[in-house]
């Protein structure tokens, strides 16, 4: 069942840690079955909680095969540059049937 990995991001505090964070990030989806439903730059509206400046939205074909990637060497490689500057929250969410 297909499940989408979520990132809720508030305005980084390095810019340049959050372009190196992409730099990496994306190529390790390479040979992933995954597709993104937003970009960094679309528009956001935080109706509650703490003010979110991007969300990003990956659609992977199962929960393993998010967890797997989230998990792998590629991405945790990156994920080192995001969490170092920006407050952040990930989740992975199982789409209704």
């Amino acid at each position: 069942m297909p499940a989408y990995f979520i990132v809720f991001v508030e305005e980084p505090a390095d810019q340049a840690e959050i372009d190196a964070y992409r730099r990496i990030a994306r190529p390790s989806l390479e040979g992933r079955n995954a597709k993104f439903h937003t970009n960094p730059n679309c528009e956001v509206t935080t109706l509650e909680g703490d003010e979110v400046d991007v969300v990003v939205m990956i659609e992977f074909p199962s929960v393993a095969e998010a967890r797997d990637w989230y998990f792998s060497e590629a991405y945790q490689k990156g994920l080192k540059h995001r969490r170092g500057t920006a407050n952040s929250r990930a989740v992975i969410v199982e789409k209704m049937s």
